[in-house]
C-alpha cells in the first residue's frame, strides 16, 4: 500500500526493475516508470505484455522523446504524464493519437494552475481543452490551486467530445457546483478526512446520483470512521467507497460496507496509476 495525501504518485512508485502486476486492476497491468528500463527494453516489454494479453503503462517523467513515447503507444502502452514531464501540447496529442493506433491510451495529469503567465513553459488551459478534444484522459486536483467551475465544465464538455475522460480530485467539503460538475460527466474524488460527511449527506448524495446518471461516479476515499447510517445514505445513491481505514469487527455495522467495497471494481480512467492517492 502507498501512502497517500502525496501530490506525485510517480515518485512512490517502487524504485523495482521487475515488471510490477496491479492487483487493483480487473486486467493483468504492468507498470513502469520511464527510468528502468532504456527505450529497447520497453518496447520489449511492450511485446511482451501484448503476448500475454497484459497491459503496460509507462510512467513518463521526461527521460524519453516524444517519438520514442509515439513508438510504445503504436506497441500498446498506455502513456501517463504530466505537467511535470513535458509541457508541449502538441508532442501530447502526437502521442495520444499513436497510443489510440495501439489500442492504448494517453493519460495527463495537470499539477499547475491553468493559466500562469509568469511561469515558463506551463501549459495553459487553452492547450488542456486541445488535449481534452484530441482524446486525451485528464486529470485536475484542486488541493493547491482553485479551479473555476465554469473552465472545468468547459474541460468536461471538451474532454466529453473527445472520448477522453476528466478527474477532478477535490480537497474540502462539496459545494452545490460540484453536483453540476458531476452531471457533465466529471469523476470527482473526495477525502471522508475533508468532505464533511456528517453534514454534507445530502450534497454528497446529490453529486453522486449526479455522477451516475452521467455514468462516471463520486469516489470518496474512506480516511476516518463514519455513522453507518450515513454510509448507507450515500451508497444508495451510488457513492464508490474506497477503504484506507483498518477492517471493522466482523460484527460492526461497517463491516457489510467494506465487504463490498472490496468487490467494486473501479474504472481504470477514473484514477491517477493507483487508487491508494488522494492527490
Amino acid at each position: 500500500m502507498y501512502a497517500t495525501h502525496t501530490t506525485d504518485p510517480e515518485s512512490a512508485f517502487p524504485s523495482v526493475s521487475d515488471l510490477t502486476l496491479d492487483p487493483t486492476s480487473p486486467e493483468r497491468t504492468v507498470t513502469l516508470r520511464d527510468d528502468r528500463l532504456d527505450f529497447p527494453g520497453l518496447m520489449d516489454a511492450a511485446a511482451s505484455c501484448r503476448r500475454r494479453g497484459a497491459r503496460l503503462r509507462i510512467i513518463d517523467q521526461g527521460r524519453l522523446s516524444p517519438s520514442e513515447l509515439e513508438w510504445l503507444g503504436e506497441a500498446g502502452a498506455d502513456v501517463y504524464s504530466s505537467d511535470k514531464a513535458r509541457f508541449d501540447g502538441a508532442e501530447l496529442v502526437l502521442i495520444g493519437k499513436a497510443t489510440r493506433r495501439g489500442g492504448a491510451s494517453t493519460v495527463f495529469f495537470h499539477h499547475g494552475p491553468f493559466a500562469d503567465p509568469a511561469a515558463a513553459g506551463a501549459l495553459f488551459y487553452d492547450t488542456l481543452r486541445e488535449l481534452g478534444r484530441s482524446g486525451i484522459d485528464l486529470h485536475v486536483s484542486d488541493k493547491v490551486h482553485l479551479r473555476d467551475a465554469a473552465q472545468l465544465g468547459e474541460l468536461a464538455y471538451d474532454c466529453g467530445r473527445g472520448g477522453a475522460a476528466f478527474v477532478l480530485y477535490h480537497h474540502g467539503p462539496l459545494e452545490a457546483r460540484h453536483e453540476e460538475l458531476a452531471a457533465q460527466g466529471i469523476w470527482i474524488h473526495l477525502s471522508s478526512r475533508e468532505a464533511a460527511v456528517g453534514d454534507g449527506v445530502r450534497v454528497i448524495a446529490d453529486c453522486a446520483r449526479a455522477a451516475r446518471r452521467a455514468r462516471t461516479g463520486l469516489i470518496l476515499h474512506v480516511e476516518s470512521p463514519i455513522d453507518p447510517q450515513a454510509l448507507s445514505d450515500i451508497v444508495a445513491a451510488g457513492t464508490i467507497l474506497l477503504f484506507k481505514t483498518p477492517p471493522s469487527d466482523y460484527r460492526s455495522p461497517v463491516r457489510p460496507f467494506e465487504d463490498a467495497a472490496k468487490a467494486v471494481r473501479l474504472d481504470p480512467r477514473a484514477y491517477y496509476l493507483f487508487t491508494d492517492f488522494v492527490l
